[in-house]
């Protein structure tokens, strides 16, 4: 029986993803479970796997093409089974309709595309249309007009609509899309880099005016940061958050850390204080249900696990893999899988379950030095807590003026969830586990 290979839903947002490649050809066998493609997302690129065993029949969905979740994107079958149309794919073009005689430079995307793999797929109607050229082309001998080389310049209608807006030559610009393919971005950042002064470029859609005196360079956001800028925005103008801040007495926890580290046992992983508080986050979301628990609509989902993620950040953005059933994890184990999530997040390795999931999340910033920040609460999750680094400071113990280790945490709330009392006492219980933190080797 023939099975679908849909682009998955990798998180409640989003809509799209594109095939970075497939790392099976067509004709091959594959078993459940096999990795078949890498796709790219909003915030990390993801293996995924054959929910059936078979053989690849048939690729729909080539490279660097974007396409919405849960479209057909493969199919897997019986190597001499018929094969069914993929479900939600638009129709071709009606039976014995002819396709162009001949094709315009440039136009690849409107005939039949080949896979490179045996096969041509047959490229529906409203893809044609997308990838038609624009019906009414600029005058010849205009600024924008492309002519015989530019004809071949691979470039969206959208770019080249651009391109004639601004009186700009597709030849002078630079092609970041697939393939060498010009995007509208791209004519924006040419157009910008060619007259940065000139009042003749209209602003990008949402921007504020700028001076016309005051030059700027226009930087490209990568899909990560470009998907963090939406989703913070829309988090902040949503979620009521409220704020809560303490000091930890770190002096015990770096004590018992150093000892630990120091036993020399080879399968113990070296503990860190995010390790520790790891663990004693997801002790209070057990002990406090209404810190571990998400706004949903007309009421609370409140969770039974304890499913954290852990801010990382990278030079193209920030992501935040997900620890799940953190509460049935000891201290080693845990940071184990935290040290491993940090590690392949840096390389692109991640899971995609391991990209969704989280109730509440950890950002630690001590390592840069910060000393108390705040944080804005994912959509999606109640919670986050922000730690700052561990201080040397003058404090007051048993009327005297001592040296002691301080480290600030801030708890951001969604007000819709839990109240400042409820929230009170779970961070209350938090700074107690990471100041008693042998309650944390439980």
């Amino acid at each position: 029986m023939a099975y679908e290979v849909t682009m998955p839903q990798m998180g409640y947002d989003m809509t799209e993803g594109s095939i970075n490649r497939w790392l099976v050809a067509e004709g091959e066998s594959v078993t459940r479970g096999d990795v078949i493609a890498s796709i790219a997302t909003e915030k990390a690129d993801i293996d995924i796997e054959a929910y059936a065993s078979g053989v690849l029949r048939k690729i729909l969905v080539e490279p660097g093409v974007k396409v919405p979740v849960g479209q057909a994107i493969a199919i897997i079958g019986e190597a001499d089974e018929e094969l069914p149309a993929p479900e939600g794919t638009p129709p071709g073009p009606p039976a014995g309709a002819r396709e162009p005689a001949s094709q315009t430079p440039g136009e690849e995307a409107r005939e039949p595309q080949g896979n490179g793999r045996g096969g041509a797929i047959p490229v529906p109607d409203w893809a044609q249309q997308l990838a038609a050229p624009e019906t009414s082309p600029p005058a010849a001998g205009s600024p924008a007009s492309p002519g015989p080389a530019g004809d071949r310049i691979k470039a969206s209608p959208l770019a080249r609509r651009r391109a004639r807006d601004l009186g700009l030559s597709l030849e002078r610009v630079q092609a970041s899309g697939p393939g060498g393919r010009i995007r509208a971005e791209d004519v924006e950042l040419a157009a910008q880099g060619m007259a940065p002064a000139a009042a003749a470029a209209p602003a990008l859609a949402g921007a504020p005016p700028v001076d016309a005196g005051d030059p700027f360079e226009l930087v490209q956001l990568s899909r990560m940061r470009e998907a963090t800028a939406r989703r913070m925005g829309e988090a902040k103008a949503g979620i009521p958050h409220f704020y809560l801040s303490t000091e930890v007495d770190m002096a015990e926890l770096l004590r018992l850390r150093s000892e630990l580290n120091q036993l020399g046992v080879a399968d113990l992983p070296k503990f860190s204080v995010t390790d520790f508080v790891i663990r004693a986050m997801s002790l209070t979301l057990q002990r406090y249900p209404n810190l571990n628990a998400a706004w949903a609509g007309n009421g609370l989902r409140r969770f039974s696990a304890s499913n954290i993620a852990l801010a990382v950040a990278l030079p193209e953005g920030l992501v935040a893999p997900v620890l799940r059933n953190c509460e049935g994890l000891g201290l080693s184990e845990l940071a184990r899988r935290a040290h491993d999530l940090a590690a392949r997040a840096k390389v692109n390795k991640l899971r995609a379950e391991e990209l969704s999931g989280a109730h509440t999340a950890i950002s630690n910033l001590g390592t840069f030095g910060v000393s108390q920040f705040a944080a804005i609460i994912t959509p999606g999750q109640g919670s986050v807590l922000a730690v700052g680094e561990v201080r040397d400071l003058a404090v007051v113990s048993g009327g005297q003026v001592v040296a002691g280790k301080r480290m600030a945490m801030t708890l951001a709330i969604d007000h819709r969830v839990t109240d400042g009392a409820q929230a009170a006492e779970a961070l209350a219980h938090l700074r107690w586990c990471l100041e008693h933190p042998t309650a944390c080797l439980v």
